[in-house]
């Protein structure tokens, strides 16, 4: 397989410091091929990467300023997190927003990443919950989204309805 090409040089001074390869495709409004550079058809798994991607459509459906989104709040829905008690306080401050509680998070349950956080959790005898879950404030802006766009104003209202939505 050839290598991706070199997309970005980062240089010190006018030495190269570092090279970086990917691929590009980028597509017009049909979907069809404008340019490809590199393996464009090779199956990629972004995972965190395109947190920001997905919290989108809680930007630009008008739900994070309906909801008074803080900046804390909305960089929890772009990215991941420790557990520690300061973003699961925050992801749940983003459900009460929206009148919603954990119950609403399909994330699932897992120690915070942080060793202190998941010590100082064990020393309360308390056991993670889906707020510690590294993705809860995706997750969280999930539920906020459809939550706030319920009704007439003509936002799907399914979280897999977002991420599609963001994914396009």
């Amino acid at each position: 397989m050839t290598p991706n090409p070199v997309l970005v040089e980062a240089l010190r001074g006018s030495a190269v410091e570092s090279m970086h390869r990917g691929a590009i495709a980028i597509v017009d409004g049909d979907g069809r091929s404008v340019l490809a550079l590199g393996s464009v058809s090779r199956a990629v798994f972004p995972r965190s990467a395109v947190k920001l991607l997905q919290a989108l459509p809680l930007v630009t459906s008008g739900a994070a300023d309906a909801l008074r989104l803080t900046d804390a709040e909305l960089a929890i829905a772009c990215a991941s997190h420790n557990g520690e008690p300061a973003h699961v306080a925050t992801a749940r401050g983003m459900l009460a927003k929206a009148g919603l509680d954990a119950d609403a998070l399909e994330c699932g349950a897992h120690w915070p990443g942080l060793d202190v956080a998941t010590r100082e959790l064990a020393a309360r005898g308390e056991v993670p919950g889906p707020l510690h879950n590294n993705c809860s404030g995706k997750h969280a802006g999930f539920a906020c989204w459809p939550a706030r766009c319920t009704g007439a104003t003509g936002c799907a209202a399914s979280s897999a309805a977002m991420s599609s939505r963001a994914m396009r």
